[in-house]
């Protein structure tokens, strides 16, 4: 009987059982109420994050699938989709996203956000043959819809799609709309504009009872330039007037990405989509948005690297600012992440203090490239797991086997105190 009781002090000491199997080579164990996680999924196509909110609402944020030819080069990528080419990546984030959900009976992503309309956020119809009953091109987001409902979707063009231009010609655009509009119609999809601001757009969809017992924040700091100002819902517009413009410089489109804060406790989470803060020859000084972002942000816990940590992001105000611990780089091509990025990242003088750095999918060229800093990089290929513990004082960063679906555990880091 005494060795009973003492083995019954040894679980509550331990905690739930489901934390016996947070061991290297095991399974992640299933989320837990209470506790954030934020999961960046490596099909080594582009971006796809999904977020269990510690009540149980849902978020992914972007799901990205290439075009097979590298608009900057027009050369064939040919970059291998994890785990296999067997599937489209959009395919493959449903399979990830079923897996996480596997404790629900009847999985739903409740919002999912499209930060900009670029291939390997969204999906590009070029190349691919699968059409779903609606006629549009399973690719991406539209894919993902084709395996789990969404209820409402999120963008930065809803319901125009006009700005900076009319994007009637864009074949991802137009067979996007077609996705949501056989959405709306047919599966009662909702679909809104993203709003800098607003901090009601993003919310939990839980009954009353259970939101209260586990609150976030999730604040949309900005969206096609238009730039929180830290009070109330106001905004500024960090672009000048269209009118006042020549096309040539109007807006691109990563500066136009939508950017967003969460907070859950003392825990904090940055993403910035595809924004850019380091000026190229001859770029008028307000392409730079990384800075004016910085003036209303606070220091996070973890980073989601802006423009996978491109040459033209990651500037050293914006850095100051955020002072991340864990930066994740989502990186699926040669140039991702630059040297000069990480070289600002793991500086002491750009802000104090130890820092992390975990990379999805670098290429071997890449590795060629960041020579000097790849040991200093946590991992260099998988999906990459933040878990926060209940309340948000603390959380973890597991990296997982991307190359089959078992979703082991490779390596594990923290706990970490949140800032």
């Amino acid at each position: 009987m005494q060795q009973i009781r003492l083995f019954v002090l040894y679980l509550t000491l331990l905690g739930p059982i489901e934390a016996l199997a947070q061991e290297v080579g095991q399974p992640l164990p299933v989320w837990q109420a209470g506790e954030l996680d934020i999961h960046h999924i490596n099909t080594g196509q582009g971006n796809a994050s999904f977020i269990i909110f510690p009540e149980g609402t849902t978020l992914l944020v972007d799901a990205g699938a290439i075009n097979s030819m590298d608009w900057r080069t027009n050369k064939p990528r040919n970059i291998p989709t994890r785990p296999t080419n067997d599937r489209q990546a959009g395919e493959w984030i449903a399979h990830y996203v079923r897996n996480t959900l596997r404790f629900d009976t009847n999985p739903t992503i409740d919002y999912a956000i499209i930060t900009h309309f670029h291939d390997d956020h969204m999906g590009t119809p070029l190349n691919v043959t699968k059409r779903s009953a609606g006629g549009y091109v399973l690719t991406g987001i539209t894919e993902v819809g084709e395996f789990i409902p969404i209820r409402k979707i999120l963008d930065r063009g809803w319901p125009d799609y006009k700005y900076p231009r009319p994007m009637t010609a864009d074949t991802m655009v137009s067979n996007y709309r077609r996705f949501l509009d056989w959405q709306i119609q047919h599966k009662a999809l909702r679909v809104e504009r993203f709003q800098a601001g607003r901090s009601d757009q993003i919310v939990s969809v839980k009954p009353t009872g259970v939101r209260e017992k586990y609150p976030f924040t999730f604040t949309n700091l900005a969206v096609n330039g238009q730039v929180w100002t830290g009070k109330g819902s106001n905004t500024w517009s960090a672009f000048p007037d269209l009118i006042t413009l020549q096309p040539a410089v109007y807006p691109n489109e990563n500066m136009c990405s939508i950017v967003f804060q969460l907070r859950y406790g003392s825990f904090d989470y940055f993403s910035g989509g595809d924004i850019q803060g380091v000026l190229q020859f001859g770029e008028p000084a307000w392409h730079d948005i990384e800075t004016p972002i910085s003036t209303v942000v606070k220091p996070v816990d973890v980073q989601l690297l802006d423009h996978h940590g491109y040459g033209d992001s990651q500037n050293g105000t914006l850095l100051a600012s955020l002072r991340p611990r864990i930066c994740i780089i989502p990186a699926w091509h040669a140039t991702h992440p630059a040297p000069e990025v990480l070289e600002r990242i793991f500086s002491g003088q750009t802000y104090r203090g130890d820092r992390d750095a975990f990379a999805t999918n670098l290429l071997e060229e890449a590795k060629t490239a960041i020579h000097d800093f790849l040991p200093r990089l946590k991992s260099t290929s998988g999906h990459v797991v933040v878990r926060v513990d209940p309340g948000g004082a603390t959380y973890r960063v597991f990296v997982l086997d991307d190359t089959n679906e078992s979703f082991n555990i490779k390596a594990m880091y923290g706990p970490y105190a949140s800032q």
